[in-house]
């Protein structure tokens, strides 16, 4: 298996017989070295309950038996918080039978704690689609932390395509030797480090050495984040810093924490990386909701990686270099001919960042 470049996406998107497909025109800055950014459609669906269909099921049939109501979207529609939706996305697939479609929140999405997933039609599990699937998508989304404004247009989702051939994902050997050559993982002064490399991953520490190691959403805020203003609001309004440098960080159930890895990674232009968990054995947390670094990410010198933190049932205990989650590495079918960064990304540098939606520097 690999990831299709942003080349070949362009192809299916504007050749003559195009695989994705939208109402109106996509626009290609929506794609990116390895994905392109989804867009909503114009008409929400409150949900009683989230769900997948089951096979032989569209979502269409789900939202007939378990909507609530429907409204049109425009620049002032709120989506509360706790609140389940989905939303039509305007684009759609019509995929040969050697591509399948993979989704992940984009990054922005995921700093602000809304729990977003992609559904497709006959297919019983969120952010993939079988192979050769042909088909509308829609995504279904619940903000965790804030109630949130949103528009139609808005690129709350990522799709990757991957296509099916005798490639696999990169093994422990193969990761191994990309390190040794060019470096996947620095330390503070940008030395390479002795990271840790098994089992087909890279793993990574949280950092809790820093003068401010990460942020805590703050509680029952009767104020909206309007998902389309950037560099708008004062990060205060809605986080509370969490100062260092600590030893261990006790987390709160149901609370949302950005963090950051110790380790700056960067991703190699061969490659599309996805992070995962570490395992499920090392607590009941989730450390991640945007997934995908394209080629390129982390530059010469690497970029930490926010952690997405959120901790379920219990008080749970972190500590400094703590391992909390991995990268996976995927073969690209090709190099893109732009990697990420060259046109400009809000997200580089070290330590725990906010999404583009707050203003920079201000602890």
């Amino acid at each position: 298996m690999s990831i299709l470049p942003c080349q070949m996406l362009r192809r299916m998107v504007l050749g003559l017989n195009p695989m994705i497909l939208a109402d109106d025109r996509i626009n290609e800055k929506q794609i990116q070295p390895s994905s392109i950014d989804c867009r909503l459609g114009n008409i929400a669906y409150r949900m009683r309950t989230a769900a997948i269909p089951k096979r032989g099921e569209k979502i269409s049939d789900l939202i007939k038996e378990h909507s609530l109501y429907a409204f049109e979207l425009n620049n002032k529609s709120i989506l509360e918080r706790g609140g389940c939706y989905i939303i039509p996305l305007k684009e759609k697939l019509c995929l040969p039978d050697e591509f399948c479609a993979l989704f992940s929140p984009k990054s922005s999405i995921g700093r602000v704690d809304i729990f977003v997933r992609a559904l497709a039609d006959d297919v019983p599990r969120y952010d993939r689609t079988r192979y050769g699937y042909t088909g509308p998508l829609y995504l279904e989304i619940v903000p965790l932390s804030f109630s949130v404004n949103i528009a139609p247009d808005l690129e709350m989702v990522q799709m990757r395509i991957r296509n099916r051939d005798n490639s696999i994902y990169i093994d422990t050997e193969h990761i191994l030797a990309m390190h040794s050559d060019r470096g996947l993982a620095y330390d503070d002064e940008g030395i390479i480090e002795r990271a840790l490399i098994e089992n087909g991953a890279l793993y990574l520490g949280v950092d809790l050495k820093r003068k401010i190691i990460g942020f805590e959403a703050r509680e029952n805020l009767s104020k909206e984040l309007d998902l389309n203003k950037k560099y708008f609001y004062g990060a205060d309004d809605f986080w509370i810093p969490i100062k260092g440098p600590r030893e261990e960080l006790i987390l709160t159930p149901d609370h949302f924490y950005l963090l950051s890895t110790k380790e700056r990674v960067r991703t190699p232009p061969e490659c599309a990386v996805e992070v995962a968990a570490y395992s499920e054995n090392t607590g009941e947390f989730r450390s991640h909701y945007a997934g995908f670094f394209d080629p390129g990410f982390g530059g010469d010198n690497g970029t930490s990686a926010v952690l997405e933190i959120r901790p379920r049932d219990v008080h749970f205990r972190i500590t400094d270099g703590q391992q909390i989650c991995k990268m996976v590495f995927e073969k690209m079918t090709e190099i893109p001919d732009t990697l990420y960064g060259k046109t400009g990304s809000h997200y580089v540098g070290e330590g725990p960042s906010l999404s583009k939606h707050f203003l920079k520097n201000q602890w």
